[in-house]
């Protein structure tokens, strides 16, 4: 009886988790579909569980941001400035370390309940399983704040872009370490390196006070404002393939 419990506390707060406030609702449905077995998959004994979920982590990030570059350049969060980027941030920031403490409020109950190995549930959530899940959602809401914004600043000097053009933009503003975005950082090999950093944050990266995450997306908000969007939109245009990154 414990157990059902703890499975059914663990359940909603995944839902809350793949829903976090300020992301739209296509993303979230995609969000739970790449995810939503991992409930299932926690709860299950026998060997390899945690490399299912861990293998789920690696393989969503790109189905994902193909739905998510054609959100941000179809409809665009209403961000024009940074204190719209940092509000909305925010809010998806307590949103997902809310859903995080009940997950492992309920994760700790059912490894006491639990009769599968020791309490693997526990075993599970100190390995870092769900807590890279939940660092890919917030990966995922830093990249829709930051699309978002970029899509409007480029509106704003007449300039469209189309999904895989806005995609690399994005992730270039998100990846570079400097005060304007790399140039360098254009190569679609960017992507691969946003996607490792998104995968390789754990549990701790999920908290408020362990992390990184929700302040992506102001960083490259700064990188926006400071960087000259029309030669990195001419830059992309110039070479569809994208060029051998030097960094």
């Amino acid at each position: 009886m414990r157990l059902a419990r703890a499975r059914a506390a663990f359940s909603q707060a995944l839902r809350g988790l793949l829903r976090p406030e300020g992301l739209p609702s296509e993303a979230s449905a995609e969000l739970e579909a790449a995810f939503g077995s991992i409930g299932r998959e926690a709860f299950t004994g026998g060997p390899g569980r945690v490399g299912r979920i861990r293998a789920q982590v690696r393989a969503a990030p790109p189905r994902l941001l193909d739905l998510m570059s054609g959100q941000v350049v179809d409809h665009p969060a209403v961000l024009y400035d940074r204190e719209g980027v940092e509000q909305l941030a925010a809010r998806q920031t307590r949103s997902i370390s809310a859903a995080m403490g009940a997950l492992q409020l309920a994760l700790v109950a059912a490894a006491a309940a639990s009769t599968l190995e020791g309490g693997p549930v526990l075993a599970l959530a100190v390995d870092g399983a769900v807590g890279q899940v939940a660092s890919v959602v917030h990966g995922l809401c830093d990249w829709y704040n930051t699309g978002s914004y970029l899509v409007r600043q480029l509106h704003g000097l007449g300039i469209a872009v189309d999904r895989s053009e806005v995609r690399r933009l994005t992730n270039a503003a998100l990846v570079s370490k400097g005060k304007v975005i790399d140039e360098r950082s254009l190569h679609r090999s960017t992507e691969l390196r946003l996607v490792r950093n998104w995968v390789g944050h754990g549990i701790v990266d999920a908290l408020p006070f362990g992390t990184s995450l929700g302040r992506a997306s102001l960083q490259a908000t700064d990188r926006i404002d400071r960087s000259d969007l029309s030669l990195l939109v001419a830059l992309v245009r110039s070479d569809p393939g994208g060029r051998p990154s030097d960094g």
